[in-house]
């Protein structure tokens, strides 16, 4: 697997703008990865043969993961697409985590035996119908191994969550030197790893790449996507030369699992999906897909932060590129299915596409929906438009922060940007909320006609912010006709009656075990006799290289609270805000952040089902 592929460049289009390099946003046309067999397997690996046929093993699967067996059954195509089983090789022990390599003139099955270590398997003929077989125990100890040849004729042992070593001449000699982990450990002691195995190791363009399966955790037992006890994914880093250990893993293929990569006749390079969580499109199911290579070696904007800044690539040294699954496959059930909405594109001197970030949507009085974010030059209010949620017109620039005038609060650092406006609607006329980074602080701005298009006016007197020091503001009205100015993740002040100040202190909304629901994004909202607190987290990995940005979400039937303990409610879907359609139905409004959300900084949809059970309230994406 040392073939030279071409260079495949980012695309923005439906994506808006892609920042860290590596969105693995599926295209617009994406349908769901579908199992290639339906058969309970798991841990899944394929390998082309010198004849041209495909051969496939797996793990039988469980109802919640891989079990051991005694049998290993073998299954031919010449296709992908069609698959007989031709062969079960009886084992004398469990055995489970197979996998398949035709090497030198020979084939291999590598095996993980029950409690007992790891084995290898020689085939002493082409035909593995009848063929007879040798087998020999690798190691006393370890998991989930597999089988390396390099280029030089040298084999390597690899084993658990990527542990490798040289072996003897003959792989059927055992090893030449003990195993070590050429993986470079945690770098965050506030995220670990749950259930790091079946590393695979191969060569893509002269690199070394390893592939790991894990589940990365975050705020305890938190995974990506929310998902309790973490996403099933695949994790990828790369070095010039195994003795000077490999770069830091990036998300190389979500929910795929423990994988293989191999070849098809033309040379492209496929990957396995082995999915065993809830996220994926399906589960203990075999899959394929084709493995794409995206250019990193280019900075390129990052919208919603710095414009003058750039974004290193660190993550994809040396090798200068990352891979990802085939995006014309969807490889995420529920919110991964989602399309973005079409939206014209606000002025803009630094991009020629249309993008938006902390999308906020409601239902406006005239019947229209109306929408603001994060946009443009990040010096402006914009609002767009749409009688029916199926496209965005661009409507309205409302407001815009007055260079010319140094003198005012916000131009107190003149590399601020305008971040995270809202649009709200109540006591009869429209309200924005908005924030300046650099700790300027919030505004909060009144439509004088009561009409969306303005003109807005500073609700407040002088020059300062309505509140000081912090980010992401937002408005709720209670059902008392009371509002309250909240921000961040988890403050909250009462407006006076003439909305130009405050009454009362801060109140913070906590959970009961005393957390904020998020660290930045938060909105309120009623929905019948409950308080509900939205707020924003990275959750999995590393925020934007393997984590996602989450909608976190907790209730109260007191609005001083305590609020239950937070949970997700839409994977994806962080810094978000709650509206009612024209039918009276609760929806979220999203614009997708992180590097797995299916598109990135465009506006999006996810209609709610919400469940009042009394003593608790369920809300969860209805897709």
């Amino acid at each position: 697997m040392n073939t030279t592929e071409p260079y495949e460049e980012p695309v923005q289009g439906m994506h808006g703008v892609i920042r860290e390099y590596a969105s693995l946003a599926p295209t617009a046309t994406a349908t769901p990865l579908a199992p290639i067999l339906d058969e309970p397997l798991t841990d899944i690996s394929i390998a082309r043969s010198s004849d041209g046929m495909f051969y496939m093993v797996g793990s039988t699967a469980g109802k919640t993961s891989s079990t051991f067996s005694r049998k290993i059954r073998i299954w031919q195509s010449t296709d992908l697409d069609n698959w007989k089983k031709i062969r079960t090789v009886n084992l004398d022990r469990a055995a489970r985590s197979p996998e398949i390599h035709f090497l030198q003139d020979a084939c291999y099955l590598t095996l993980e035996i029950e409690n007992q270590g790891t084995e290898l398997l020689r085939f002493k003929k082409p035909d593995l119908i009848s063929s007879t077989f040798t087998q020999t125990q690798i190691t006393q100890e370890g998991k989930t191994p597999s089988i390396f040849l390099d280029d030089d004729g040298t084999f390597y042992w690899v084993m658990n969550g990527g542990d490798i070593a040289r072996m003897a001449d003959d792989p059927m000699n055992g090893l030449a030197e003990t195993p070590k982990c050429l993986l470079d450990p945690e770098d965050n002691s506030a995220r670990k790893s749950n259930r790091r195995r079946g590393a695979f190791l191969t060569k893509i363009d002269g690199f070394y790449h390893l592939f790991v399966a894990d589940r990365k955790l975050r705020h305890d037992d938190i995974g990506r996507t929310g998902l309790i006890g973490g996403t099933d994914d695949t994790f990828v880093a790369a070095t010039r030369t195994l003795d000077e250990g490999f770069s830091k893993q990036y998300l190389g293929f979500p929910c795929a699992g423990q994988t293989t990569l191999f070849r098809d006749h033309e040379g492209a390079l496929w990957a396995t999906y082995s999915c065993t969580d809830t996220r994926g499109t399906f589960q203990f199911r075999p899959g394929v897909f084709k493995v794409e290579k995206v250019r990193a070696t280019e900075p390129t904007w990052s919208t919603g932060f710095d414009f003058a800044g750039r974004d290193v690539p660190e993550l994809y040294a040396p090798q200068g590129f990352f891979l990802r699954p085939d995006t014309t496959f969807i490889y995420e059930q529920g919110v991964g299915t989602l399309k973005p909405i079409p939206m014209e594109r606000a002025p803009c001197r630094y991009t020629n596409f249309p993008w938006i970030r902390d999308t906020s949507i409601i239902l406006g009085h005239d019947g229209n929906y109306y929408m603001t974010g994060t946009s443009g030059n990040m010096d402006s209010v914009h609002i767009w438009r749409s009688p029916d949620l199926s496209a965005w017109t661009y409507f309205h620039t409302a407001f815009t922060l007055k260079d010319d005038y140094p003198d005012l609060w916000y131009n107190q650092n003149m590399d601020r940007l305008l971040w995270a406006p809202e649009i709200h609607y109540l006591k009869g006329t429209y309200w924005l909320t908005w924030c300046v980074n650099r700790k300027l602080g919030m505004g909060l701005l009144k439509s004088t006609t009561g009409k969306p298009e303005g003109p807005y006016t500073p609700a407040h007197v002088g020059n300062k912010p309505f509140m000081e020091q912090q980010i992401d503001a937002s408005l709720f009205e209670d059902h008392d006709g009371k509002v309250y100015f909240v921000w961040q993740g988890r403050f909250a002040r009462q407006v006076n009656e003439k909305m130009d100040g405050f009454e009362g202190d801060t109140i913070e909304l906590k959970t009961v075990d005393g957390e904020q629901v998020g660290y930045e994004g938060i909105f309120m909202a009623r929905v019948g006799l409950w308080y509900v607190v939205l707020a924003a987290e990275w959750n999995g990995g590393k925020n934007r290289t393997c984590g996602t940005y989450d909608m976190m979400y907790s209730v109260s039937k007191n609005l001083m609270g305590p609020y239950t303990r937070r949970r997700v409610g839409v994977p994806h879907g962080g810094h978000s805000t709650l509206f009612k359609d024209k039918s009276g139905n609760w929806n979220l409004a999203i614009f997708g952040n992180d590097r797995s959300a299916p598109f990135r900084a465009m506006p999006g949809v996810v209609p709610l089902d919400i469940k009042d059970t009394d003593d608790d309230l369920i809300i969860q994406p209805n897709l």
